[in-house]
């Protein structure tokens, strides 16, 4: 027998999320065309600095996945004080060990980029990049994905949606496309 009132209520979290997943795909192919659009040395760096940012993030992907059982069995509980807890120690958590491992990757790469058998043009500026990466994940990392599956834990799937999509239209792709092909700090700006 179908329970209508639980499938309401999974679905009144899932459809939102899936729409938010979908949207920030399709984001990140317009944002690689964009980068698609500038030389060699650009995309190879890009391409370089995007598979060392990784290490940073690691521990907020790991703490993305907890914060949802966590937060969920807290407020199915009712008990709000400690999803509220929670939220923070992971969210802490998670800058700390953003901040460790950005700092790591930004000093690795004198020492793995020659490992790449670039030009020193695209090792430069590969090396600029994962700073620059470092730098805004450690201030936005945390709060833009932990800080909103603990809110899609709560049932706040919609507002978390809303400010998603926004955030990316805004900030991701227009900031991209106005950096990036606009202003011609090309993959700097992106």
């Amino acid at each position: 027998m179908w329970d209508t009132l639980f499938i309401r209520r999974i679905l009144h979290i899932a459809v939102p999320n899936g729409v938010e997943n979908g949207l920030f795909a399709l984001d990140k192919v317009l944002a690689t065309s964009i980068v698609a659009g500038f030389g060699t040395v650009q995309i190879a760096a890009n391409g370089v600095a995007n598979s060392m940012d990784q290490i940073a993030v690691i521990v907020v992907n790991a703490v993305n996945l907890a914060m949802i059982p966590v937060v969920w069995q807290c407020v199915g509980a009712s008990d709000y004080t400690q999803a509220a807890h929670y939220t923070e120690k992971l969210m802490r958590i998670s800058y700390i060990f953003t901040a460790v491992l950005g700092l790591a990757v930004c000093v690795l790469p004198p020492m793995l980029l020659p490992l790449y058998g670039l030009s020193a043009d695209t090792l430069r500026l590969a090396a600029l990049l994962i700073v620059l990466h470092n730098a805004l994940a450690l201030l936005l990392h945390p709060t833009s994905f932990n800080l909103a599956n603990s809110l899609r834990a709560a049932g706040d799937a919609q507002l978390t949606m809303i400010v998603g999509i926004c955030s990316m239209i805004v900030f991701r792709l227009g900031s991209a496309l106005l950096f990036g092909k606009l202003l011609e700090p090309r993959i700097v700006g992106v």
